[in-house]
């Protein structure tokens, strides 16, 4: 009875003080009623909010009339916001926006929690924030988790693409190799917001490369103040008496102009491969058979130092350098066996070789937003400078023996300037952007005969070699928001190049221009929050390595080397893709790749010399489809699943190359995390990856998988990270071949210590919000100056 008083007595009261209110329908973009769905006014200090009904009906009382904040929570995700004006019982209708809005209310920002996979019309986006099993590791293990890439300690790729490249917001890293994995775990997959894979890149970027694009969005600043953290790691070799180590140190500090961030590095990496390579004739006896163990001692320090200076809301001024040094020593022995017309010969061989490698790479930039839209100018300038000097040393053992020395001297030296405007109509966004590149490569090559303890130079084999190139490029683009449903975006890239290639040993030289135009288009679909379609195409080039190019003979024995092509040519790619997203965690992508005039090392045999050189004499088709899943449904564990198949067809136009075989393969990779406590902050891993036989020119490569397993620990709120991993347990990851040729065939193997212990330590100390400088600049060319020989 008094419940009931009390309840009655509420009404009454309410009525009273509550004299005004506001109700309404809220409906979703397809006119349905939207249930469960918070309705929030706000006046001053004071909120008033609702839910919706199974009718999508709302009533919220007020106590005075006058101006409030509207805004509409659904599933935790705030989607409109406005202001309103209630004058005594008010009626208002409202429908759910599709994009998530976010704005700051009582100092608290509300976040919108976003998809784990998204469609974008050029590109698939992977929400690192929302996977758990993301969390609390570095940025190279977190690409590991993304779909469509794989990620290891010695290289980054995407499923259908010879190579990829790497961006921090937007801006390419200027790092290649181990530089750029010993940089990408200096960042934590914490401060990643997204992770955007661009398998066609548009207009604005460079068309170099049958390659894709990665794009790391870190989190924007939310604090003043700095932060840190220090990491070490290392590796243990079964059955090896070595190990690898790597250590490394982050400085951010974010102020209210001046952000800055600094990282050095230091390693000590071991490396051991046993190979065999036996070439068998096909139309006669003959053979050359050989069996070679190779070791690598990479010891590098390197470092890097970002500012950025805001002068006001609409200018920013920054600048990146990052420098690296490496001085390996590779040390390696083979013995051959050789069977011709002229009978049986042995020969056994070693070398050993030391390198210093010096890099620079120093990049300054000038944004300016000139207009309230969004509109934006970019101006930016590129420098990298990369100095090696080698000396390395070779026995060649028959019935006597034959020292030699060889001391090759290379300088690259590459400048580049590009200005590129963002300019925003409306529904209409646009791109347009010029660019000029030189890139200039003087090496020597300096060969001596060691007779009696006495270097005796070799006129015949010592060279100089001089490379020349420069590129000229103008872009412009357009993305066009057709409606809710539909998005569109084209774009068009011309580049002229000119190179030139001068041998001063044989007074040769090599002179091309050429000018091509790249388009790109790009159309999206979404018919509701579940589904997603978009189709894409877009013309590349690959252009060759510089050191691809260079005829130096680099002599592994008296008998064998390997030799660059002055008149290598770049090849040409035309691809399209169809991608589908179900359910923002289910992700298809048909793809088809036509390459004309691509180019690989083949294997030449003449008398009695062996030698291995770069020539374009192929083109391929390849057709395949991707399909990448995440399964998250049970609270203790998370799983990603990737699946790429394909079927590819090659074609020789040179006869001394025979095509591989056309056919199928495919590659996958599963990563699981089973979370063993409710914090999910212990967290057991296990997972694997595999690639059935593919072919590519004239190579046909046997299957090849991995399994790991390891545990992950987050402790003292994050800050302190443990990483345990056992690495390929089954000891199965190789590579093995066959290449193809017109007389012979060519049995290739390779097999590294790729079975270890792996256990990384990383701590971070101070704000844990402070990002630091975050921008990086585009230098695309830098990534040529590796591959080599």
């Amino acid at each position: 009875m008094n419940r009931k008083i009390i309840l009655l007595l509420s009404l009454v009261s309410s009525t009273y003080f509550f004299a005004q209110s506001i109700e309404g329908k809220v409906t979703d973009l397809q006119n349905k009623p939207a249930t469960e769905t918070e309705v929030l006014l706000t006046k001053a200090d004071t909120k008033f909010s609702a839910i919706t009904d199974e009718n999508g009906m709302f009533k919220i009382p007020l106590k005075e009339d006058g101006n409030y904040i509207l805004e509409i929570i659904k599933d935790g995700v705030k989607t409109n916001s406005e202001n309103i004006t209630v004058k005594g019982n008010s009626k208002k209708d409202i429908q759910l926006k599709e994009a998530p809005v976010e704005q700051k209310l009582e100092g608290v920002t509300l976040t919108a929690r976003k998809k784990l996979f998204e469609r974008k019309v050029d590109r698939l986006v992977f929400n690192v924030e929302n996977s758990v099993a993301s969390q609390g590791i570095d940025a190279v293990e977190a690409l590991a988790k993304t779909p469509m890439v794989r990620a290891t300690d010695d290289a980054i790729s995407i499923a259908g693409k010879s190579n990829v490249a790497v961006m921090i917001n937007d801006r390419l890293l200027n790092l290649n190799g181990q530089e750029l994995i010993n940089y990408l775990k200096t960042i934590r997959s914490d401060d990643i917001l997204k992770i955007e894979v661009i398998t066609t890149p548009p207009a604005k970027y460079e068309a170099e490369g049958k390659s894709g694009l990665i794009n790391i969005v870190l989190k924007k600043n939310s604090s003043l103040g700095w932060n840190g953290s220090i990491q070490t790691s290392g590796s243990s070799y079964w059955g090896r008496p070595t190990t690898s180590t790597r250590s490394g140190a982050t400085f951010n500090y974010q102020g209210e102009k001046l952000s800055i961030t600094s990282n050095l590095s230091i390693g000590d990496n071991y490396w051991e491969n046993r190979s065999y390579n036996y070439l068998t004739g096909t139309t006669d006896n003959n053979y050359w058979k050989t069996n070679s163990i190779n070791t690598n001692n990479y010891r590098y320090k390197g470092g890097g130092l970002k500012g950025e200076y805001k002068i006001n809301d609409k200018n920013l001024v920054g600048f990146n350098y990052n420098y690296s040094f490496s001085n390996p020593i590779e040390r390696g022995e083979s013995k051959a066996s050789i069977f011709d017309k002229d009978g049986y010969l042995d020969v056994a061989s070693n070398f050993n070789n030391r390198n210093r490698r010096n890099i620079h790479n120093a990049s300054a930039f000038y944004d300016v937003k000139i207009d309230s839209s969004g509109s934006k100018l970019s101006l930016t300038a590129n420098m990298m400078l990369n100095n090696s000097n080698a000396r390395n040393f070779y026995n060649t053992i028959t019935s006597d023996i034959v020292s030699t020395f060889a001391n090759p001297v290379s300088e690259y030296r590459i400048y580049s300037g590009q200005a590129d405007l963002e300019k925003n109509f409306g529904k209409i966004k646009t791109e347009a952007g010029l660019k000029y590149t030189k890139i200039k490569n003087d090496s020597e090559f300096n060969f001596f005969n060691i007779e009696n303890d006495q270097y005796i130079l070799n006129t015949k084999r010592t060279n100089t070699f001089f490379y020349n190139e420069q590129n000229y490029a103008a872009y412009a683009s357009a993305n066009f928001k057709i409606n809710d449903k539909w998005d569109a975006k084209a774009g068009l890239r011309y580049e002229y190049t000119t190179l030139e290639g001068i041998s001063m040993n044989d007074d040769s030289s090599a002179k091309i221009k050429y000018g091509k135009l790249f388009p790109t288009a790009y159309i999206s679909y979404k018919p509701n929050e579940n589904h997603a379609f978009s189709i894409n195409y877009s013309r590349r080039i690959s252009r060759p390595y510089f050191g691809n190019l260079n005829p130096f003979k680099f002599y592994v024995s008296e008998l064998e080397y390997s030799t660059g092509n002055p008149y290598l040519l770049p090849s040409f790619s035309d691809n399209m893709e169809f991608g589908y997203v179900l359910n923002n965690n289910f992700n298809v992508t048909l793809y088809y790749n036509k390459t004309k005039d691509d180019w690989d090392r083949i294997q030449v045999v003449e008398g009695k010399s062996k030698y291995s050189i770069v020539k374009n004499f192929f083109n391929e088709d390849q057709t395949g489809i991707n399909i990448s899943y995440n399964y998250n449904k049970l609270k203790w564990l998370e799983s990603n699943v990737f699946v790429n198949a394909f079927y590819s067809k090659t074609k020789s136009y040179d006869p001394t190359a025979i095509a591989a075989p056309k056919g199928y393969s495919a590659n996958f990779n599963v990563d699981n995390n089973f979370f063993l406590n409710k914090s999910k902050t212990l967290t057991l891993m296990l997972g694997l990856w595999s690639n059935l036989p593919n072919r590519d020119g004239n190579t046909y490569y046997f299957a090849n998988t991995s399994v790991y397993t390891g545990m992950k620990l987050n402790l003292i709120e994050k800050k302190l990270l443990i990483n345990l991993y056992v690495n390929d347990i089954l000891n199965t990851n190789r590579n093995k071949g066959i290449e193809y040729y017109p007389n012979y065939d060519v049995e290739y193997y390779n097999k590294g210590i790729t079975r270890n212990l792996y256990l990384s330590v990383t701590y971070k100390f101070g704000n844990n919000n402070v990002k630091g400088a975050t921008k990086e600049v585009k230098f695309e060319e830098s990534k040529r100056a590796g591959g080599g020989n």
